[in-house]
């Protein structure tokens, strides 16, 4: 692990979470939420390689076409629940107001989104050592990182925004959905050319983000839901 590409993923992150959740950087559980987001996407990464690849490569299930967006799926299935299920613990076992899930959402999201983006900008930077890198294509692949970033706060955010209104299962699915899409995007580059794919994968992540940045102080309509689908 290179403690710069930390640091880097770190500046990253944080500047995500700045417009979004800001006055909850005091708290402890904001950042307790962070820590533990952080180990949500080794272990998630773990259960897809020891549990859906080998059961993939059972079925038969393809590596192209329909078999690629079932693997995405499962995927963003995976993440989003692994991204959510400690701030469902803790958003119930604390009684949080409809901002602080929206805050704990964000926080989980940003330590998942954290640590994915280290291990790339590492890979990144092991690459500019090699005499064809050049420092502008080691910085563009650097800022590239940020995007992802916004897509997971993004995505789970909306899920802990959803959830007191009574809208957990659906809103799930919708970030399931979308973390599916955004993966066919990252993963068609190559086909549709990396500018094209690269723009439409910031433009995509930057509507998600802003979107749920208008959610940050919408009041809730009605009683705190919870659970409920």
């Amino acid at each position: 692990m290179s403690l710069l590409a930390v640091l880097i993923a770190a500046a990253l992150t944080f500047v995500a979470l700045l417009p979004l959740v800001r006055p909850h950087f005091r708290q402890p559980t904001f950042w307790a939420l962070v820590a533990v987001g952080v180990f949500s996407f080794p272990i998630a990464q773990w259960v897809n390689r020891t549990v859906w690849d080998p059961l993939a490569a059972q079925l038969g299930v393809p590596e192209a076409g329909l078999g690629l967006v079932l693997g995405l799926f499962v995927w963003a299935l995976l993440t989003e629940g692994f991204k959510f299920a400690p701030v469902t613990i803790v958003g119930l076992m604390t009684g949080a107001a409809p901002r602080d899930w929206y805050a704990y959402g964000a926080a989980a999201a940003a330590g998942f989104s954290f640590f994915a983006a280290q291990q790339v900008i590492g890979f990144a930077l092991e690459v500019s050592r090699l005499p064809l890198s050049t420092t502008g294509s080691t910085a563009l692949a650097i800022l590239l990182r940020f995007f992802p970033i916004l897509g997971h706060i993004a995505t789970t955010t909306f899920v802990a925004w959803a959830t007191p209104r009574g809208g957990l299962i659906r809103a799930l699915l919708l970030a399931t959905a979308v973390q599916t899409l955004l993966g066919l995007v990252e993963r068609e580059q190559a086909a549709a050319g990396p500018l094209l794919g690269n723009v439409l994968f910031a433009l995509i992540t930057l509507f998600l983000f802003l979107y749920v940045w208008t959610l940050r102080d919408r009041p809730l309509a009605g009683p705190s839901r919870q659970l409920a689908g």
